[in-house]
């Protein structure tokens, strides 16, 4: 019985030092739809706070779609007609779905193999804002690359420069080594970084290193696809 009251106090001393965070019940603070959005910039730790208890994804979805669409605008400035827009939009909207879902089902697989429980639904919400985060890098990336460049230069909005190692392979004969060293890419690091918050937040009580071997799986799959297709060509 000593034993036993010694570990509770140990209990309640620990739980009195973690973060609130580290509780995954229904009285854990969430934050709101558009809160959420604006800490996946200025809080990440923030943005995936409670996220299980509010798997909230509508509005980071239509903020994907605005911001892929508005970008393209933003660039390329396109003559603007009715049709166009609504063939644009239409056209975002068919490139983030499967991108989402396909990148959700992964990471899904991948935490349910390393006994790391989290429903389906919270994974396509992180996986829904992650994906934004994503797009706002790119975009900034790309933004910087057009001041630092000259007019000449084509600046590819979907893989900017200074983003990976693919201009320091660029004399070789191989398309795998260029398609392996635009995997060496800051925003792949950026997206695994917000994959570990976000699962944190959604199973605080999982290990560590389950996380980690769940992420470690997920970038295993991303090379192996990327290296096969790559070799389909």
């Amino acid at each position: 019985m000593r034993r036993h009251a010694v570990v509770g106090h140990l209990r309640r001393v620990i739980g009195r030092l973690l973060p609130v965070t580290s509780i995954p019940n229904a009285s854990a603070p969430r934050s709101g739809a558009g809160a959420r959005l604006v800490n996946l910039v200025v809080d990440p730790v923030a943005a995936f706070r409670g996220i299980a208890n509010d798997p909230s994804w509508k509005l980071a979805f239509l903020a994907a779609v605005g911001i892929r669409f508005g970008s393209l605008f933003i660039f390329y400035r396109p003559a603007v007609t009715p049709i166009k827009v609504l063939g644009g939009l239409l056209f975002q909207v068919l490139t983030v779905v499967p991108t989402v879902l396909v990148s959700s089902l992964i990471v899904w697989f991948a935490a349910r193999a390393r006994r790391i429980n989290v429903p389906w639904a919270t994974v396509f919400s992180i996986l829904t804002h992650v994906y934004v985060a994503f797009t706002l890098a790119t975009v900034a990336f790309a933004s910087v690359a057009g001041a630092l460049l000259t007019e000449s230069a084509d600046v590819d909005l979907r893989n900017p420069p200074f983003t990976n190692l693919t201009s320091l392979v660029g004399g070789t004969d191989s398309e795998l080594v260029p398609t392996l060293a635009g995997e060496m890419d800051v925003r792949s690091a950026y997206v695994l970084v917000l994959l570990w918050l976000g699962l944190r937040g959604a199973a605080p009580d999982a290990p560590r290193s389950a996380i980690a071997r769940a992420l470690l799986t997920i970038a295993v799959v991303r090379v192996v696809g990327v290296t096969v297709v790559s070799l389909l060509r």
